[in-house]
């Protein structure tokens, strides 16, 4: 059994430790503060969680410089957020874009592969908490972000839709997921 002075110091590390991580001045990063750096109009669309076989994966928010976010999504720029809630690596984050891409038959695979190719140099493995953030500019491409920080781009528009696609389409394997991001798609 701890002694009193003990437990008191243990609770007194617990207490300092819970300021520290939620003081007002502590480093979190803020995809709307992102958003908007990336997109000067941009503005929360919807967000939501993405759950398979009962495990809890990421949590998703999207932002838009358009007024709506419908149909021709692709037509727009877009910032993608998502937070693991659990631990992947990088190849494991390449290979499932590939799957959802191949299975949605958007771009050839010779595109795809280089795709792929180019995602794992660009993706890093991510641990809970951590944020990988899109960003798609029609006409400029896609940016990818960690935690705030760039870590690469991919040129071109056709990887961008490609990508998003994966969140967006309406033939998207996570439909529940994309109604929560696309409040008002139709």
């Amino acid at each position: 059994m701890p002694t009193r002075p003990a437990l008191a110091a243990w609770l007194r590390t617990v207490c300092f430790l819970a300021t520290v991580a939620t003081a007002p001045g502590a480093l979190a990063f803020d995809a709307g503060q992102l958003a908007s750096q990336e997109i000067p109009t941009a503005h929360l669309v919807g967000h939501g969680s993405f759950t398979r076989l009962g495990f809890h994966l990421y949590d998703a928010e999207l932002f838009s410089g358009a007024e709506r976010v419908s149909a021709n999504w692709s037509a727009h720029p877009l910032v993608l957020d998502l937070r693991y809630a659990r631990s992947f690596k990088s190849h494991t984050l390449v290979q499932r874009s590939l799957i959802e891409m191949t299975k949605l038959q958007v771009a050839t695979d010779t595109q795809r592969e280089r795709w792929a190719e180019e995602l794992s140099r660009i993706l890093p493995d991510v641990t809970p908490g951590q944020h990988l953030t899109g960003v798609f500019l029609p006409g400029d491409g896609t940016r990818f972000f960690s935690d705030g920080k760039l870590i690469g781009q991919i040129a071109g528009d056709a990887f961008g839709r490609a990508f998003f696609a994966i969140w967006l389409d309406p033939r998207t394997s996570a439909p529940d997921l994309r109604a929560e991001l696309i409040s008002d798609a139709r």
